[in-house]
């Protein structure tokens, strides 16, 4: 093979690599898009003033109800969940994410570990160094993302469930939806 037919070989694998990898992006926000969210009984309001700081979280209680298809169907639930701002710029509800404090592994209340300083041994073994805040399952480890509650280690099935944020005021942020799954197990 010619230098010059396997530079254009490298070329197209690179090229169809970075191809599939976008695709592979736009189909996880396709999905995420498409998660089922089921309104709240009545939307969660944080006071805007305690989330002007970037990675600052802060909790709240949502009240919902079960699904028809639950295990006990139309009974009242309640959440405790954390929101936070995950980045600077304006208060557009895209810039705040909401994340239910119950791990889906077998339902312990999570910790906002803010200080990465504090997150157990076994987790910076696993994951190394990290300096940011995490969630993390005092039960078994299971650790999240602070900005979707994304899985990062740990048994959990899945990361933490997620909020809506549905709107932001001059006031306050409102938190107006959870996850369908949530209310499948609550």
């Amino acid at each position: 093979m010619t230098t010059r037919a396997a530079a254009f070989t490298r070329r197209a694998f690179l090229v169809g690599l970075a191809t599939l990898i976008g695709f592979g992006r736009r189909i996880r926000a396709q999905v995420e898009d498409y998660t089922r969210y089921q309104p709240l009984v009545r939307p969660a309001q944080v006071a805007l003033e305690d989330l002007m700081t970037p990675a600052r979280a802060f909790p709240f209680t949502a009240d919902g109800m079960t699904l028809p298809s639950a295990a006990q169907p139309n009974q009242p639930v309640h959440f405790n969940g954390m929101v936070v701002r995950t980045s600077k710029g304006d208060n557009s509800a895209d810039r705040f994410k909401a994340v239910c404090l119950k791990c889906p592994h077998e339902g312990c209340d999570v910790d906002f570990i803010a200080d990465p300083g504090r997150i157990p041994s076994e987790v910076t073994d696993a994951l190394g160094h990290l300096n940011e805040a995490l969630y993390i399952c005092p039960c078994h480890n299971s650790t999240f993302k602070m900005g979707d509650g994304s899985k990062l280690f740990g048994p959990a099935p899945r990361g933490l469930y997620r909020f809506k944020v549905t709107a932001v005021n001059e006031t306050a942020v409102e938190i107006g939806a959870i996850e369908e799954d949530a209310l499948l197990i609550a």
